[in-house]
């Protein structure tokens, strides 16, 4: 697949850069990402580094390009991986860490530990609630903590049902940035 890519004229070249680098920007990738994922995103550099070369022109410096890809594709599978990370029930399946937590700050504590953390959380949360705009943290406790669908605040309020939503998704998105560092900081403990 890769050679049928690469231009006949600096194809050779360019193939013989990366055989070269190969086993090295592998080893490289391995140290940072599972090794289920070590191909993917060496095919997905690979075929980067293809584009670039035929696009702008003759790459140079093929291994340090790819070190270079690799090294930002990492950060960018990482990201997305943050970024995809739900803790208010949007994922069809939560998480191994997040049932984990939500077990141990919804049922009743078993050790001094377990009492503190809960007590921590809730507090975090209090704080990060009192930090949002009204509206924000309105939806979001009606919704959240009294079981209110959006109809039913719709109707009382008046506010359409869409931007009741649209509210509701900025409050998440902002709960979860302020509260990131503290959920780290109880799945990685």
């Amino acid at each position: 697949m890769i050679t049928q890519m690469v231009s006949a004229d600096n194809g050779n070249k360019l193939l013989e850069a990366i055989k070269s680098c190969q086993a090295k920007v592998k080893a490289f990738i391995a140290k940072k990402v599972p090794l289920s994922d070590v191909d993917d995103v060496f095919q997905e550099i690979v075929c980067n580094l293809i584009k670039a070369d035929s696009l702008s022109g003759p790459i140079d410096m093929a291994a340090a390009w790819l070190y270079k890809a690799a090294k930002n594709e990492i950060i960018d599978r990482y990201r997305k991986k943050k970024e995809t990370l739900s803790v208010d029930g949007e994922d069809s399946e939560p998480s191994a860490e997040i049932m984990e937590i939500s077990t141990l700050l919804f049922r009743q504590p078993e050790t001094s530990e377990e009492a503190y953390l809960k007590q921590l959380f809730w507090e975090e949360v209090e704080r990060a609630l009192a930090g949002l705009p009204p509206d924000q943290s309105e939806i979001f406790i009606k919704t959240e903590f009294m079981g209110q669908s959006f109809k039913e605040i719709s109707a009382q309020t008046g506010v359409p049902v869409n931007t009741l939503l649209s509210r509701k998704h900025k409050a998440v998105l902002a709960l979860r940035r302020k509260l990131l560092e503290l959920y780290e900081s109880i799945v990685y403990r």
